[in-house]
């Protein structure tokens, strides 16, 4: 497995995902309740909907270094186990 490739692919994927996401449920009142509760998997408040282009990039950020540590550890882990 190319590690660099991998991350280079989770990433475009999660960028992609986070940004639809982004604007779902900042554009569609009543979606971003109805996925936490799914998400979450209880029932929740009201959620407090603070869309700004910060909180964007930041929870891009973050999902993206979230996702490049999981193939990093699945390199590490593909590595380590064999058999």
């Amino acid at each position: 497995m190319n590690t660099a490739r991998a991350v280079k692919i989770g990433m475009a994927w999660t960028t992609i995902v986070w940004t639809i996401c982004y604007l779902a449920v900042g554009l569609i009142p009543g979606l971003g309740s109805a996925m936490v509760r799914d998400l979450a998997h209880m029932n929740v408040g009201p959620v407090e909907r603070i869309f700004t282009i910060g909180n964007f990039i930041a929870g891009l950020i973050s999902w993206n270094l979230i996702v490049a540590a999981g193939i990093a550890l699945a390199r590490f882990l593909g590595n380590y186990i064999k058999g």
